[in-house]
C-alpha cells in the first residue's frame, strides 16, 4: 500500500504525462492537462503513470510544481488520487472507448543495468592483443536500451509489445508476455510468441489481428497495423573463468556477448580470446574467436545472449610473443594449426620498413630455446607452437642501386644507378653544374671492396668539354664545390665616424667611396681629410720573414661623396681595414646646470673647454644675498659605463671587504667662497659636461646621527659647540666611540675629531646644514662553549708542564 505522501506526489505529476499516453477523447500530442477527464483514463494508464513517476524519482515538492506549471486542478488532482487508491484496493475499472486502449501489468520491470568494472591492468594485459577492445576509452560496448529491435531478438516473458492500429480503425494495446509465453489480445485471445523472434511474433500478431480489422485485409486496405517492441526486460548473465571481473551483470535482453565481456572487462592475461563458450542449458551453443571481429570485422562473432546464459573464458592453449618491425606486436594468441602466416595476419602485417624474406622464431625445447629462421615461401606452412617468440628484422639503411651527387650543381640529390651509367650522365640528371662551381677539382668517393671509402679526384672541366669521363658504381658519391666554398668569405670592414660602421660583402671594382656609400656616409665629426685604409700583406710578402704586418694608406674624401674620375684611381680589396677618424676640433656640445641661488638659473652650454665654476657662476647673473656659499655643491657624472659597474659588482660579491663607487653620479666637494675670491685658481674645477651647480639658501638647521641616545634634527645656533649638539640629543650611547666623531657639511666635505695625547679631544667646527655623525663599536660575539673548552684544556696542559718543570729542579 503506498503512503498518503507518495500517491499525492504521483497525483500531482500523473496530469501532465497522461496526455502523452494516447487519452481516448483526445487526437492532438498538444493537450492542455487542464482540459483532461481523469475519469476516462484506463487502469493500465494510471499503473503507467504510476510506474513512470517512481522511475523518475522526483520529489514530491518537484512533482507538485511540475503539475502546477502545466495548468492541472485540484479537482482533477483529487479524482486521479480516488483512481489510485481504487487501484491499490484492487476494485479499478478498465476503459474502452471507440480508441482502443489497453495494457496489461507488467510482470517485472528491468532491473539496473550492471556498472563497468574497473579495470586496473598489468603489463602483460596491455600486450595482449584484443585486451584494448574490452578496456579502451574509446571505443564502448555499454549495452544500450535504445537501440531498434533485431528481427532476430527472440522474445521471452516480461517483453513488452506495442501494437498501434490505425486508419479506419484506431487502437493501442501495451502487452506484456505472461507466464505462459502469450500476450492477450482484447477480442481476439491468447498469442502465444515467447520463444519466437520478433519477425516472426509480428507476422502472427498481423495475422491474428485481421480477425478484428476486416481492413487489414485485400487488396486495398484501409487499416493499418504496426507492432514494436515497448519495455524490454532484462536478463543476467554470468561470466566466469579467467575473465578480469567475474560475476553476474544485468543487462538489457537485447545485449550481445561483447556487451557482458565489456562490462567484465575481457579475459586476463591467462584467458582466451579464441575460445569464448557460451553456454546456455548446460551445453556450449555458440563459441566466441574475438580475433575474427578484429581482424575480419565478423560481427556474427559477437552473439546475442539469453537469460541466465554463461559466459565461460578458459585458459589460452597457444600465444605468441610477436616483436620487431610489424604493424602491431604484442602478445597474440593462436589456435591448434595455425601458421606463421595466420599469426602475420593477426600482427596486422609487416611494416613497411621490415626484412620479409625471413623471420627468426625463438622456441622453447623441453630443457632451452632454440632458434629457427623460416623462409618466406615456408611462413604458411611453419605450425606455431606455445611460447613462440617471433621477431622481424629491419631493412639495411644501405642501397643497391644508388648513386649520389653533391654541392654546386642545380639538382643535389640521390638517383637511381643502371648498368653502364657515368659520370657525365649523373651530372645530366643533375641539370649541370652551377655558374660558380669550382672547375680544377672534384672528387668522387667509392667503396672498395672492405667497404672503406677511396677518392678518385677529377677536373670537372674536362667532364665539361667532354674530354675525360668514367664509369659510375653503385654507391658512388660525387662532390663539386663552389668557387665561394673554396675561400674566406671576403669582407671589408669600416670603422669609425659613419652611420652604419661594421663588415660588408667585398664586390669586385669596390672604391673607398663605394664602401662610405654603403656605411650611409660620414658623421659630422669625421675628419673626411684624414681616412686610412690597412691592407693584409699579399701571398708572396706573407711568405717572407719581416717586421710589417700591414700596408697603409691615407685618403681625402669628399664628404658629398659626388662621383669623379679619381674614384677608380684606389679599388678597395678583400679584408681592408678602413678607419675614419673623429676631427680635432670636434666637440660634443655639452651643458651645466646651475640652480639655486643665482640670478638666472637653468641650463648652460660650455662655451670653451677652459671654462670654470666661476665663469658659469657670472654667466648666470652672479649670486643672490641669499646664496649660503659653505653649502654650495658640485654634482657630476662618474664616467663609469654600464659594464665597469657590472664588473664592480661582480668584485664586490665575491669579496664582502669591497666597497666600490657604482654610482652614476658623485658629489665633489668645493668651497665656493674662496672660489669666488680666486678665479681660475687651482681649486675653481673647470666644467664637464653634465655638471649640476647648486647653491642654496643659508641652512638653520644641523642633524645628530648614529651613536647618541636621541639622534635628532636641531637647530643651528652660532657659536655653539659640537658636544653641545651631542648633550641636546641625549649624550653619547654607551657602545659610541667618542674619539672618531665627524662632521659632513653641506657641500659634501668632512671633517674628524683630532686628538692629543689621548687626553683632550678637539671636535670639528659646526656649520649650519652638517650633519653630527657618532660611529658605534661593533658588536663583539662570546665565546661559545667549546672555545672555553679549549681554552680550560690549554690553561690545564701548562698548569702540568709548569708543576713538572718545578719538580725537577
Amino acid at each position: 500500500m503506498l503512503k498518503l505522501k507518495t500517491i499525492f506526489t504521483l497525483v500531482m505529476l500523473s496530469l501532465t504525462l497522461a496526455v502523452s499516453q494516447g487519452m481516448a477523447q483526445t487526437q492532438s500530442s498538444n493537450v492542455n492537462p487542464s482540459q483532461v477527464d481523469v475519469s476516462k483514463l484506463s487502469d493500465a494508464q494510471v499503473r503507467k503513470i504510476m510506474k513512470e513517476i517512481q522511475d523518475r524519482g522526483l520529489t514530491q515538492e518537484q512533482a507538485i510544481a511540475l503539475a502546477k506549471a502545466r495548468g492541472a486542478s485540484q479537482a482533477q488532482v483529487d479524482q486521479l488520487m480516488t483512481r489510485i487508491q481504487e487501484l491499490q484496493n484492487g476494485t479499478g475499472m478498465s476503459q474502452t472507448t471507440g480508441t482502443q486502449t489497453t495494457e496489461t501489468t507488467p510482470l517485472h520491470t528491468i532491473d539496473t543495468i550492471s556498472p563497468k568494472a574497473s579495470i586496473k591492468p598489468s603489463k602483460e594485459n596491455t600486450r595482449m592483443f584484443g585486451f584494448d577492445l574490452f578496456n579502451s576509452k574509446n571505443l564502448t560496448f555499454e549495452p544500450s536500451v535504445n537501440i531498434p529491435t533485431p528481427k532476430d531478438y527472440v522474445l521471452g516473458i516480461g517483453d513488452e509489445l506495442v501494437i498501434t492500429v490505425w486508419g479506419a480503425s484506431q487502437a493501442t494495446y501495451q502487452l506484456t508476455i505472461d507466464q505462459n509465453g502469450a500476450i492477450n489480445i482484447p477480442d481476439i485471445g491468447p498469442v502465444y510468441v515467447a520463444g519466437s523472434t520478433f519477425e516472426e511474433a509480428n507476422k502472427q500478431i498481423q495475422k491474428r489481428l485481421i480477425s478484428i480489422y476486416s481492413g487489414l485485409s485485400g487488396a486495398n486496405p484501409n487499416t493499418y497495423a504496426e507492432v514494436s517492441m515497448g519495455t524490454v526486460r532484462s536478463i543476467k548473465v554470468n561470466v566466469i573463468g579467467d575473465v578480469n571481473a567475474p560475476g553476474t551483470y544485468t543487462l538489457p535482453a537485447t545485449a550481445s556477448a561483447f556487451n557482458a565481456l565489456y562490462l567484465s572487462g575481457g579475459p586476463t592475461e591467462n584467458g582466451s580470446f579464441r575460445n569464448i563458450q557460451v553456454i546456455r542449458g548446460g551445453k556450449v551453443v555458440h563459441t566466441i574467436d574475438v580475433y575474427d571481429f578484429l581482424v575480419n570485422g565478423n560481427s556474427k562473432a559477437n552473439v546475442q545472449l539469453r537469460d541466465q546464459d554463461i559466459l565461460f573464458i578458459p585458459t589460452y592453449k597457444y600465444r605468441i610473443d610477436v616483436e620487431g618491425a610489424f604493424k602491431r606486436d604484442g602478445l597474440f594468441e593462436v589456435k591448434k594449426g595455425e601458421t606463421l602466416a595466420n599469426l602475420i595476419k593477426y600482427a596486422g602485417g609487416f611494416a613497411e620498413n621490415a626484412y620479409t624474406q625471413n623471420l627468426s622464431v625463438t622456441r622453447n625445447t623441453q630443457r632451452e630455446k632454440s632458434i629457427l629462421d623460416v623462409d618466406q615461401a615456408k611462413f604458411d606452412q611453419f605450425t606455431m607452437q606455445n611460447g613462440d617468440m617471433v621477431k622481424a628484422d629491419m631493412l639495411l639503411d644501405r642501397y643497391t642501386n644508388r648513386v649520389t651527387i653533391n654541392g654546386a650543381v642545380f639538382r643535389p640529390g640521390s638517383y637511381q644507378w643502371k648498368e653502364g651509367m657515368k659520370l657525365s650522365d649523373l651530372l645530366k640528371k643533375a641539370d649541370g653544374p652551377k655558374e660558380e662551381a669550382f672547375l680544377n677539382r672534384a672528387i668522387l668517393s667509392r667503396r672498395k671492396a672492405n667497404w672503406e671509402w677511396e677518392n678518385i679526384a677529377f677536373n670537372l672541366g674536362d667532364v665539361e668539354k667532354g674530354t675525360w669521363d668514367t664509369a659510375l658504381k653503385p654507391n658512388d658519391v660525387v662532390t663539386i664545390r663552389s668557387i665561394f666554398d673554396m675561400r674566406e668569405d671576403q669582407t671589408v670592414n669600416i670603422v669609425g665616424e659613419v652611420l652604419n660602421p661594421g663588415h660588408f660583402p667585398y664586390n669586385d671594382k669596390m672604391t673607398l667611396e663605394d664602401l662610405i656609400f654603403r656605411a650611409g656616409g660620414f658623421k659630422e665629426n669625421a675628419d673626411v681629410a684624414f681616412i686610412e685604409v690597412a691592407r693584409r700583406l699579399s701571398h708572396s710578402e706573407a711568405a717572407e720573414t719581416t717586421n710589417q704586418l700591414s700596408h697603409i694608406f691615407t685618403f681625402k674624401v669628399p664628404r658629398n661623396l659626388k662621383l669623379n674620375p679619381k674614384d677608380a684611381g684606389f679599388v678597395l680589396q678583400p679584408f681592408d681595414q678602413i678607419y675614419v677618424r673623429r676631427a680635432p676640433g670636434y666637440r660634443d656640445q655639452g651643458s651645466v646646470s646651475v640652480t639655486g641661488e643665482v640670478v638666472y638659473a637653468g641650463s648652460y652650454s660650455i662655451a670653451h673647454k677652459n671654462e670654470r665654476i666661476s665663469d658659469i657662476i657670472n654667466r648666470a647673473g652672479g649670486l643672490t644675498r641669499d646664496a649660503y656659499l659653505q653649502g654650495a655643491t658640485l654634482t657630476r657624472t662618474s664616467g663609469l659605463t654600464q659594464e665597469e659597474i657590472d664588473a664592480r659588482k661582480a668584485l664586490m660579491a665575491k669579496d664582502t671587504t669591497l666597497h666600490l663607487d657604482i654610482t652614476p653620479k658623485q658629489l665633489v666637494g668645493i668651497d665656493l667662497e674662496k672660489i669666488m675670491d680666486n678665479p681660475g685658481s687651482a681649486i675653481d674645477l673647470m666644467l664637464m659636461p653634465g655638471d649640476e651647480i647648486n647653491i642654496p639658501k643659508e641652512m638653520q638647521t644641523i642633524k645628530v646621527s648614529g651613536g647618541v641616545m636621541n639622534p635628532v634634527a636641531q637647530t643651528f645656533e652660532q657659536g655653539k659647540s659640537l658636544r653641545s649638539y651631542i648633550n641636546k640629543a641625549g649624550g653619547f650611547a654607551p657602545r659610541a666611540r667618542r674619539g672618531k666623531v665627524y662632521v659632513i657639511y653641506p657641500n659634501g666635505t668632512t671633517a674628524t675629531t683630532h686628538s692629543f695625547l689621548f687626553l683632550t679631544r678637539n671636535y670639528p667646527k659646526v656649520t649650519p646644514g652638517s650633519e653630527i655623525i657618532v660611529p658605534a663599536r661593533p658588536d663583539k660575539e662570546g665565546m661559545s662553549a667549546a672555545q672555553w673548552i679549549s681554552l680550560s684544556s690549554a690553561l690545564s696542559a701548562m698548569s702540568l708542564t709548569i708543576v713538572t718543570l718545578v719538580n725537577k729542579l
